[in-house]
């Protein structure tokens, strides 16, 4: 048998089987029921939700010898023949194709004639919003006294390019998206079919991508499995070309601290890996959705975006390194850049000049935002000054900044509290609360530094000298090159120096490195350090 694409395997064969429509499925099966067929259907919605494979159904159910239920049974002549397509009571027209006047006139013609078979012939007329106007003309007074035994099921992703004279003469159904948890539930069900292995993260992915429509849905994972029988989320993400979720939390990391070097070595990063700049946009923009709905509703998250309460958390959690109004703003940058690329030449600069303008300080690229921080500021100002007309002396701390809490903190005036942490003094290298109080002091300081330290471990702090590896090799060459910037390590080298209270060392350094020698107990090692004292020392190699 030929092969068939998945998401023609497991179009729906009875009402039953359709996804995510259940109040149309059901007034439909009682319309077959009850025989209160409607001489006209109109079925509008987005791409992919059911409206073709719901028309095919009802044109076989309506026609079916012996319906169960309401439901085609499937077994009947007249359902095999439309199975197979080949009756004529059932005639299918692609609007796109033959949207002319001169097909709805021959349209006009044959409806005069009976049904080969059933009890109606039907006509299911696909896009039909792609009709000419003299086509709709054409069709008006056959759609609004259609022969009795003449059904039309019109299918349209877009009705509101419908004339009203059409609209009013069809019983509408409205198709909604499919939610994530049935199109999950469908795209299983296949794997299973196939005997294939795709993890539920795997699949999650596919069902956020296609975005509520059940044949794209099947088509990606058409596509996993032509690559291998077990899909993860990897293959997923390099089908789709979507960057992982850590990696748009440390690039909203990057733009929180308005660390351009940053940003442009991870979009470098994204050009390496072959990622489509547009598809990074679009990411950036969903998760930054995230973080607004993480600031605004934060006990709602995980059941408006789909995912596991430890995930939210983590995204309640680095919703703090910006405030409401930078992340609106930046939000309107990036959705700005989809129109733009569309006429730019160079893609990966648009990018990066948007992710740049986000790393600038409100005040240099909104002039809005100045305006409304000078209004803020008046408000203040007089609010305070009433106050103190009153002699309302102990409000006057409070008035000096209304409104704020502590979620809503500036990255500076959060550095400036980081100063005020007073650590542990003299403190051993060697002892692990020493690198777990030194996160909580750098997230303060240095969130870029933080977002990178937080993917990998510290692997030895032997004599000052901490050295610190990634968990993977994914990506381990961008995390050294950032934390073993001069600058940013200057400041982890100060917040260990305050920690410890001593001269601090930092390395960022690759996986299974060889460098990781001084943990060694070798007994010449030991003599050196006996002679020469325990300083910071390269060893270039060991003498045997």
């Amino acid at each position: 048998m030929a092969y068939q694409a998945l998401y023609r395997e497991w179009r729906p064969k009875d009402f039953s089987h359709v996804v995510g429509q259940k109040a149309i499925m059901e007034t439909l099966r009682n319309q077959v029921i009850n025989r209160r067929i409607a001489h006209a259907y109109l079925f509008c919605g987005s791409r992919g939700t059911g409206k073709t494979s719901t028309a095919k159904i009802l044109a076989k159910a309506i026609n079916c010898l012996s319906p169960v239920n309401g439901d085609p049974c499937g077994v009947c002549e007249n359902c095999m023949r439309t199975d197979r397509e080949e009756t004529l009571d059932v005639i299918e027209i692609d609007a796109a194709s033959n949207n002319g006047v001169d097909e709805m006139r021959d349209l006009r013609d044959t409806v005069k004639y009976p049904p080969q078979y059933g009890s109606y012939k039907v006509y299911i007329i696909d896009e039909v919003h792609m009709l000419s106007t003299s086509a709709f003309n054409a069709l008006l007074k056959t759609l609004e006294e259609p022969p009795a035994h003449i059904v039309f099921i019109l299918a349209t992703t877009e009705p509101q390019k419908l004339p009203e004279t059409i609209l009013s003469r069809c019983q509408r159904f409205d198709f909604g998206r499919i939610s994530i948890q049935d199109i999950t539930g469908r795209l299983k069900e296949a794997a299973d079919g196939c005997s294939a292995e795709v993890s539920d993260g795997a699949l999650m992915l596919i069902a956020r991508a296609a975005e509520g429509g059940m044949r794209d849905a099947l088509s990606l994972l058409d596509m996993c499995l032509g690559y291998s029988n077990k899909v993860d989320e990897n293959l997923v993400r390099s089908i789709l070309g979507t960057s992982d979720t850590s990696f748009l939390f440390r690039f909203c990391d990057a733009l929180a601290m308005q660390d351009a070097g940053c940003v442009f070595m991870m979009i470098d990063q994204l050009m390496k890996e072959g990622k489509d700049p547009a598809v990074f946009a679009k990411d950036i923009c969903g998760h930054i959705r995230g973080l607004l709905i993480a600031k605004t509703s934060p006990d709602d998250l995980a059941a408006i975006l789909n995912i596991t309460e430890e995930e939210a958390k983590e995204y309640i959690q680095h919703s703090e390194n910006m405030t409401f109004t930078r992340l609106i703003r930046i939000l309107d940058l990036y959705m700005s850049l989809g129109t733009e690329m569309r006429y730019t030449s160079s893609p990966r600069m648009a990018l990066e000049n948007i992710s740049i303008k986000c790393c600038l300080k409100t005040t240099e690229t909104d002039e809005q935002a100045l305006s409304d921080r000078i209004t803020e500021l008046e408000n203040r100002i007089a609010e305070l000054t009433r106050k103190l007309e009153n002699g309302s002396v102990s409000v006057r701390v409070a008035a000096a900044e209304p409104g704020r809490n502590e979620t809503e903190k500036t990255p500076t005036e959060k550095k400036q509290a980081a100063s005020s942490v007073k650590p542990t003094k003299n403190a051993q290298p060697e002892d692990p609360a020493v690198w777990k109080q030194f996160m909580t002091v750098i997230r303060q300081k240095d969130m870029a530094a933080w977002s990178f330290l937080s993917q990998g471990s510290l692997v030895s702090s032997r004599d000052g000298h901490f050295r610190w590896q990634a968990n993977r090799k994914e990506g381990e060459q961008q995390f050294i090159a950032v934390l073993n910037n001069p600058d940013r390590k200057k400041v982890i080298c100060d917040c260990l120096a305050d920690i410890t209270g001593q001269q601090c060392m930092f390395s960022a350094i690759e996986k299974d490195s060889a460098v990781l020698n001084d943990n060694s107990d070798d007994a010449y090692l030991e003599t050196l350090y006996d002679t020469f004292g325990k300083g910071p020392v390269n060893v270039v190699d060991q003498i045997k």
